[in-house]
């Protein structure tokens, strides 16, 4: 799978980002846990990798992904039960409705 997905609050074309982000570019991943927030993949793929996200800021470009797992931790987590509560919730009103 090709992955293209910002979810910045810079623009990632912007070749200065925050201090606090990290960018990586043009690697190979094989078997690695690989932490999402905070970081901007560029051309980079990911075979067998295990990403860890907790809900802050990443960007992916012209990635490739092969076979990897996501694991949702801290506020992405609490996000993921809550809209799973919220489609539970909806699927029932409309079957009992």
């Amino acid at each position: 799978m090709r992955l293209h997905l910002e979810c910045l609050d810079w623009g990632a074309d912007d070749e200065n980002p925050p201090a606090q982000f990290s960018t990586v570019q043009d690697e190979t991943f094989r078997g690695k846990k690989i932490h999402v927030d905070n970081h901007q993949y560029k051309n980079c793929r990911f075979e067998s990798c295990h990403f860890l996200y907790s809900g802050g800021p990443f960007a992916f470009s012209e990635c490739e992904i092969l076979a990897c797992m996501l694991g949702l931790m801290g506020s992405a987590r609490w996000t993921s039960k809550l809209i799973e509560q919220f489609v539970e919730a909806s699927a029932e009103t409309e079957l009992h409705g």
